[in-house]
């Protein structure tokens, strides 16, 4: 028997700035966050047993989850509704982020001028002071805070297996979720400053649109299957070295939406960027095709893709000793247009060093006088260097349609490189946003497969590679053909080379 929550408090306050693609029906709009009538409609509806009304703290529904619904599906769940959900746990794992930092820095415990690790109990290294290895309190406490609230609100769809939960904590949150009271939950988020949910119910109308899309009335036919499989894969702290290292601009929340091993939609947290905001980028990218029902009598959402600002309750606080590392600006001058941006980590493997070798000698140096001028950078956090890729597109997109007589045909993008390490919490969320704005983007291994997200095998063994605009996925194609052939790459990978079909 589980509890869950429903309260009827305020919302707090947050600012919208929509990017809609052209495909895009109707662009999303800010809403005034002040009533909590849809999160206590759906909590009602879903009453398998008794209520208790109690005064002094709200009212709490107890379900009992032994059994579902017969005529309960899938295409029950909004996929507007499901995102908005994510977007709010989102913010709120990006408060515990915050507040960890907060009290890291108060605490004055970092040592090294140049490498700043923190040295301190909420930090753990399984290798001593090596940030690649770090586990922070962050991680595991974001989790705890993101998983509890998705529990919240889809707790029958979640129990009945319609959704999936794979994080990266798993094994934390899931002692944190089962047995547990909701006094003790609600002390966890008090711990780390972040909106109780008994206080503030998870919104569910922050993409609130006039068709209210459900899911599988969505997406094509040829994107379903009997099982119709929704995976919520959540990455409660992408760029924990960066975390652990103070380049605390490159540390994100992801969290992916996956339907039948495709990202769907996503949120990307970014909690450190701004002085007093937490900036959520999010995403929709629903397939569709020309089998597409027409019975609705208004045509159903496709693809969107925007940010929102939530004010932030925890400080942040910047020692003076301290520069965060950025990725400079999306577009660096005139000159920059027309120059190939290059992203990747600083990694030592093997696989990272063959595939850069490959595209500067054998892609790029193939081109002769066309080769592009190139930007190299070099950042950390997988999710951080996807969301470049989309907002330099995004941004290259903006300027050249202000160009007249040019086409988005004329751009040359960026490509991400990135050996094996990633997971599928790494790459759900910021694949999502990405097709949400570029629909022509890519997203492959290391030998041009797609991406596995199945809930079952985590690992990006293979390793990804990211590109947007006309150019960029041209030469992110003709790489990833020249390595699958390559004998000696292949067989450091651990793949055949006649099972590596490029997409």
């Amino acid at each position: 028997m589980r509890q869950v929550y429903v309260s009827q408090q305020p919302a707090l306050f947050s600012i919208d700035m929509d990017i809609s693609p052209t495909n895009d029906l109707s662009a999303t709009s800010a809403q005034n966050m002040t009533s909590s009538t849809t999160s206590k409609s759906k909590a009602t509806k879903e009453m398998s047993t008794s209520l208790q009304l109690d005064a002094d703290v709200g009212r709490f529904v107890s379900e009992s989850f032994d059994s579902v619904d017969d005529v309960m599906t899938i295409n029950d769940i909004s996929i507007t509704e499901l995102l908005s959900t994510c977007i709010d746990a989102c913010r709120r794992g990006c408060e515990v982020i915050r507040n960890v930092r907060h009290k890291l820095v108060q605490s004055s415990n970092v040592v090294g001028s140049d490498s700043q690790f923190f040295c301190c109990s909420a930090v753990k290294y399984k290798i001593s002071n090596d940030p690649r290895s770090a586990l922070t309190e962050a991680d595991e406490a974001s989790q705890k805070v993101i998983t509890e609230c998705l529990n919240d609100c889809w707790a029958k769809e979640i129990r009945g297996g319609l959704i999936k939960i794979v994080g990266e904590e798993d094994e934390g949150a899931d002692d944190f979720v089962d047995g547990v009271s909701l006094h003790d939950m609600m002390a966890h988020f008090d711990k780390y400053n972040s909106p109780r949910i008994d206080q503030e119910p998870i919104h569910r109308d922050l993409l609130s649109r006039s068709d209210n899309t459900q899911l599988l009335e969505s997406i094509s036919e040829s994107a379903q299957n009997e099982k119709n499989e929704l995976i919520i894969f959540i990455d409660p702290m992408d760029g924990t070295r960066e975390f652990v290292e103070n380049r605390i601009e490159n540390v994100q929340c992801l969290i992916g939406i996956t339907l039948n091993g495709k990202p769907i939609a996503g949120a990307v947290g970014m909690p450190m960027i701004h002085e007093n905001k937490i900036e959520i980028a999010y995403g929709i990218d629903l397939p569709s095709g020309s089998e597409q029902s027409t019975s609705s009598s208004s045509s159903p959402l496709s693809k969107i893709s925007g940010v929102k600002f939530f004010n932030a309750l925890n400080p942040l606080v910047k020692r003076s000793s301290v520069t965060d590392t950025g990725m400079g600006d999306y577009i660096e001058g005139e000159d920059d247009v027309k120059k190939l941006v290059i992203l990747s980590g600083d990694s030592k493997k093997p696989a990272l060093a063959i595939a850069m070798k490959c595209l500067k000698r054998d892609v790029l140096g193939s081109l002769g006088d066309s080769v592009p001028p190139t930007r190299k950078i070099i950042a950390g956090g997988c999710g951080n260097k996807m969301l470049f890729v989309q907002r330099r597109f995004e941004a290259l997109s903006e300027r050249i349609r202000h160009q007249e007589g040019t086409d988005l045909s004329s751009t040359i993008g960026s490509i991400s490189i990135a050996p094996p390490g990633s997971s599928s919490w790494d790459t759900a969320g910021p694949t999502a946003l990405l097709l949400a704005a570029d629909p022509n983007a890519i997203v492959t291994d290391l030998v041009g497969r797609p991406l596995v997200y199945d809930g079952e095998h985590l690992s990006n063994d293979c390793g990804v590679v990211v590109s947007a605009g006309h150019m960029a996925t041209r030469i992110h194609r003709e790489m990833c053909e020249k390595l699958r052939s390559d004998e000696v790459f292949c067989k450091a990978l651990g793949v055949s080379r006649c099972n590596a079909e490029i997409i």
